[in-house]
């Protein structure tokens, strides 16, 4: 059973939630175990984060290498609640849930231009080349 847990800080910029994101990363634990999804939005100086679990305990697995980084960049988050999801709708790899909140940040968001170039590959990829397209003529 899936969790959605919807985490809203006191204050996080777009430039502490990089910083956090590097950190991760730089740790080993930027793709931690069990989580579906992550998504981070809204204005650049008001962030808010939604995450998709297999389970809360994976979750509190992650709090305790996350945590210690949010209190360094003075970030202070209240434990989010687990919402329990009835029915969560994936595509080959989620691009269902990552085109909503495309489509909710090109009408609502400021995109910067690093995340531009990351939706044109990914747009990029979705698009069969020529070279992937069959060529009409059948050999058996």
């Amino acid at each position: 059973m899936a969790f959605a847990f919807l985490s809203t800080p006191a204050s996080m910029t777009a430039e502490q939630y990089d910083r956090v994101t590097k950190q991760l990363d730089a740790s080993g634990a930027g793709d931690p175990p069990g989580r579906r999804f992550h998504a981070c939005f809204g204005p650049a100086d008001h962030l808010t984060v939604f995450d998709v679990w297999d389970s809360a305990e994976q979750l509190q697995t992650f709090g305790m290498t996350l945590m210690p980084i949010l209190a360094e960049e003075h970030i202070e988050m209240a434990p989010p609640e687990p919402l329990e999801i009835h029915r969560l709708v994936e595509g080959g790899d989620a691009s269902v849930l990552r085109k909503t909140i495309a489509e909710l940040r090109a009408k609502a968001f400021f995109m910067r231009p690093v995340e531009k170039v990351r939706e044109k590959i990914h747009k990029a990829k979705e698009t069969p080349s020529e070279e992937d397209k069959p060529s009409g003529s059948a050999t058996t």
